[in-house]
């Protein structure tokens, strides 16, 4: 008997090959966001290449590297001892750990990179925040920089080490002399420091309602989609990226944006930009090079519109109109269909299967609490109203067997965060 062969599972294996294309597709969807965050688009043609994701590598380390603290016990260096038998017994010797290892190239590079990138982000003293203050609409212009902040275990993390760096980091100096207690000590204070705020309950209740947030929007936002094909048989969905400007992001034109947005959306619920608007899903992001940007998915009627690119052209033109053509610009996600083959753009049948899978990944990016980066907005995510049962229509024949909700209702109907 083929031991190897044994291995595969069989091809009438349903199961498997469903979980196969759900990897493909959310993998589709990654690849298409990491692309994403690594330019800045001016206009619709034009884009330059940014520093964003090489930031966000070293924010998504710190994350890890404090989730890793929280959840074990371990330390940042061990004792090495010699045997006192050998001549060249010295006393003690340390060597880092993996998490030490960890610790050291976030204080050695990743953060002075996100400090460089971020000056808001850098310790300023006992008593300094990183909070955005919050700022009323009618206050005078605001025309310093935009402020950044991080989710919980990205700012227990940052904090810690920038209060310990200018003890275990002398300028100069690419190596870490493990034979100075000082050091020593500081690097135990640092995982004492993150283990004592990510193991408090004020910490895990935030965490806690994050993630249960996260799961509840996710759920609404795919149920809000498949009432879509409740109705029509098949949807055009559009994807559509709003900036403003990379050289505008001080807090006015933030305010500014805000106030348009609000606009927009209303325009965009009424048909006052396109027409026949079934579902619409927006979600509010702040980066570091991009700062403020919106990102913009629309269900259309699929019977009636064709024209994925055409469409999405006019929805990012409608926002720069409302913001100015010096202060906004769009970027048409259409144009890079032909990169990614399943992150549903364009028509959806009921029946497609993969192209449905593309929409719970989108939706599932889309919804995810804050990330990194935090915006210090409480709310970031919009949906449209959910029509009321007695509007749906329900004239016309029956639909098929194999155009029934079945298969929507398998991938949007019961998902999990």
């Amino acid at each position: 008997m083929n031991v190897a062969v044994d291995r595969y599972p069989p091809l009438s294996d349903t199961a498997a090959m469903i979980r196969e294309m759900e990897k493909d597709v959310a993998l589709s969807e990654r690849n298409y966001q990491r692309i994403s965050k690594g330019q800045i688009h001016v206009s619709e043609d034009k884009a330059h290449v940014s520093h964003e994701v090489d930031c966000l590598m070293w924010v998504e380390r710190i994350e890890n590297t404090a989730k890793r603290i929280a959840k074990s016990n371990g330390r940042p260096f061990r004792t090495d001892r010699s045997p006192r038998s050998l001549p060249t017994h010295t006393g003690s010797r340390y060597t880092l750990t993996s998490l030490g290892e960890a610790m050291w190239n976030l204080c050695r590079s990743g953060i002075p990179m996100i400090e460089l990138a971020c000056p808001s982000s850098r310790y300023k003293g006992r008593y300094s925040t990183s909070v955005v203050p919050f700022i009323k609409d009618g206050e005078l212009a605001h025309t310093d920089d935009m402020m950044v902040r991080f989710n919980p275990y990205i700012a227990v993390m940052l904090r810690a080490c920038q209060r310990a760096m200018p003890v275990i980091k002398a300028p100069g100096e690419s190596n870490l002399d493990l034979s100075d207690a000082r050091i020593r000590n500081k690097l135990d204070w640092i995982v004492r420091f993150v283990r004592r705020a990510c193991r408090s309950a004020r910490f895990k209740r935030l965490e806690s309602n994050r993630a249960r947030l996260e799961k509840k929007n996710l759920k609404s936002c795919c149920r809000y989609m498949a009432t879509g094909f409740d109705q029509f048989s098949s949807l055009l969905v559009l994807r559509v990226d709003l900036y403003i400007r990379p050289t505008h992001k001080t807090r006015e034109d933030v305010r500014i944006a805000e106030k348009c947005l609000r606009l927009y959306l209303r325009a965009l619920a009424d048909d006052g930009i396109v027409l026949d608007v079934k579902r619409w899903i927006c979600k509010r992001e702040c980066g570091f090079d991009r700062g403020i940007h919106y990102h913009l998915l629309v269900a259309m009627d699929g019977h009636k519109h064709q024209s994925a690119s055409a469409l999405s052209r006019i929805l990012g033109e409608a926002w720069v109109r409302r913001c100015g053509p010096l202060r906004a610009s769009y970027f048409n996600c259409y144009v890079r269909r032909h990169l990614f083959k399943y992150n549903a753009l364009g028509s959806v049948h009921i029946s497609d299967q993969w192209m449905l899978m593309g929409i719970r990944e989108a939706i599932r990016y889309m919804v995810k609490g804050d990330g990194f980066v935090m915006t210090g907005h409480k709310r970031n995510l919009w949906r449209g109203n959910m029509p009321p049962a007695w509007q749906q229509p329900k004239r016309g024949a029956p639909r098929r067997a194999c155009n029934d909700m079945s298969l929507v209702n398998e991938i949007l109907g019961d998902v999990e965060a």
